[in-house]
């Protein structure tokens, strides 16, 4: 059985652990299972450090998100996956 899964990438920083804890737990309310491994057609929205979706770092997260773009599926940061979820 598929599910819409919602990714998490990467380690939030400081300021975004909250928001990342608020969303893993509101995200089931909504449907959707948190998850740390990429499922190709079973995730619909990935969060990610705001340094790394600034492409202000580098490395595997970033190619992730860049994966992600180029196929059409949300990438954003915490605070703007919570206003989507809700």
């Amino acid at each position: 059985m598929a599910h819409d899964r919602l990714l998490f990438i990467g380690h939030p920083d400081a300021g975004e652990v909250a928001q990342w804890s608020a969303l893993r737990d509101l995200a089931p309310q909504r449907g959707l299972v948190p998850t740390r491994k990429f499922e190709p057609g079973e995730v619909v929205w990935a969060v990610a450090p705001g340094g790394v979706l600034d492409s202000t770092t580098s490395g595997m997260p970033s190619r992730m998100v860049d994966a992600l773009r180029a196929a059409h599926i949300p990438c954003t940061n915490a605070l703007d996956a919570i206003r989507h979820v809700y």
